[in-house]
């Protein structure tokens, strides 16, 4: 049985902006994947609020999404495929940090995974990669309670750059790529959380990804 480790942040965490909660379990694209691939493949869901790709934010403490990968890896390994979904966080206005800065962040967690990965597999290989591009920062964000500390709308432009520079990087180390923006939305409500609906469509895009990535090995 393969196993999948999802990392990210409170997309991945399952998030609830209606209620400021946890989705139930089986709503949550990580159950949803887990679902699909039952008797396949066991799904790890690591994902935690505020996480932020590689920087230290003296707001919420523990969200260096850097530092915790190396234990996280080693505690769940060996894992066969990582889904690494972040991004974000990095957007706020308090990181001052640009697409190019975000995707330069998610080059060191890349080049982490596929350093720690062999160490905890027989055969030696590092762990594929299926790099996701976070869903856009919705057009709503000045009307939103966390609107300013989102940067308003410069989180919303510099959200619609993210996919492309990622996709870059992708191609740059030779991993699997795929633009959430493509499957989901964010939710009316807060503009950066996926609804109930948005779970279950990017749970099944994820999943369709995971068969292809399979399939090609």
């Amino acid at each position: 049985m393969k196993t999948i480790l999802c990392y990210g942040d409170s997309n991945t965490y399952g998030y609830n902006p209606d209620s400021g909660y946890r989705y139930p379990y089986e709503q949550r694209w990580t159950s949803i994947l887990e679902k699909n691939f039952y008797g396949r493949a066991r799904v790890i869901p690591e994902g935690l609020n505020g996480r932020t790709t590689c920087f230290e934010d003296e707001i919420r403490p523990g969200r260096n999404g850097y530092t915790y990968l190396e234990p996280c890896l080693h505690s769940h390994g060996p894992v066969d495929l990582v889904i690494l979904m972040l991004g974000t966080n990095d957007l706020k206005i308090r990181f001052q940090l640009t697409p190019v800065d975000i995707g330069k962040a998610i080059e060191r967690l890349m080049k982490k995974i596929l350093e720690v990965t062999p160490q905890k597999r027989e055969d030696g290989r590092p762990a594929d990669i299926l790099l996701v591009s976070p869903i856009l920062v919705g057009e709503n964000i000045r009307e939103v309670s966390d609107g300013e500390t989102m940067g308003f709308e410069r989180a919303c432009d510099y959200s619609k750059r993210l996919a492309s520079v990622y996709k870059e990087w992708a191609e740059c180390y030779g991993v699997y790529f795929l633009n959430a923006a493509q499957y989901a939305e964010p939710s009316e409500k807060d503009a950066c959380h996926l609804s109930a609906e948005g779970h279950r469509k990017l749970g099944e895009a994820i999943s369709k990804a995971c068969e292809n990535i399979w399939s090609a090995i």
